[in-house]
């Protein structure tokens, strides 16, 4: 069956409101196809589960060199050095320890569902889920192939992890047409509370200065969140969609 994605955003809304300690109980890994979308989608939770003494380890799968192509100040190389000390500092203002922070560092824009690369990088997903009851990825509706390949590979790993949960967070899923239609029956989900910090989210996403600013001159065409984009994450709640493994 399918159902219109309005009919999807409504059944989100309606997700019983939990604390983030009633949600995450033993570990929390977050599965981010690029790095932004850890703090985009669970910068509350993440700084939720350090406050109060959870373990949180964070894994962005790809090198993120290509939101800006066209720039010769900033290319592939250097950009995906960039974008790696920006989320280990992102990291940090949530309370996670750059050594906690890993680095698959497949190609940005063709992150492969199969092959080698996929698996090497579904072994890591499942050795540090081992640690997670609760283990966060991209929703597999969200319309970027990274972020759906990011979502297959950490159900594959998920579904060898006994005693892990695996839980998708939408990004890009929110500003698809609201009547276009997905597969699937009605999500089931919760939305975690995390009004108390929103202002070290914000900062995690600040820190994210070549995706958020104009630190990046030479590519007037390369990807740049909006204040409107933006404001999709400012919000005194996360998401998150169970799985079925």
């Amino acid at each position: 069956m399918s159902l219109a994605l309005g009919e999807a955003l409504e059944a989100m809304a309606g997700f019983p409101e939990i604390a983030p300690t009633d949600f995450v109980r033993r570990g929390l890994l977050v599965i981010a196809p690029h790095p932004d979308d850890e703090s985009l989608g669970c910068g509350g939770l993440i700084a939720a589960c350090r406050a109060a003494g959870l373990p949180v380890s964070i894994l962005i799968v790809s090198d993120g060199a290509g939101s800006h192509p066209g720039s010769a100040l900033f290319p592939p190389a250097i950009l995906a050095a960039l974008r790696q000390e920006e989320a280990i500092m992102a990291a940090a203002v949530l309370g996670v320890g750059a050594s906690h922070v890993h680095f698959a560092g497949l190609p940005d824009r063709s992150v492969p569902m199969s092959g080698y690369e996929a698996e090497r990088a579904c072994e890591r997903i499942a050795a540090l889920a081992a640690a997670a009851d609760v283990v966060a990825v991209t929703w597999r509706h969200d319309p970027h192939g990274d972020h759906k390949a990011s979502f297959a590979l950490a159900r594959a790993a998920v579904g060898r992890v006994p005693g892990a949960g695996l839980w998708e967070y939408p990004i890009w899923g929110l500003t698809l047409p609201p009547k276009m239609a997905l597969p699937g029956e009605r999500p089931r989900g919760v939305r975690v509370h995390v009004a108390d910090h929103l202002p070290a989210k914000r900062r995690a996403i600040a820190a994210h200065a070549s995706q958020t600013t104009a630190l990046i001159v030479d590519d007037p065409k390369g990807f740049r969140l909006t204040p409107e984009m933006l404001a999709r994450f400012d919000t005194e709640w996360e998401t998150f969609i169970e799985c079925p493994l």
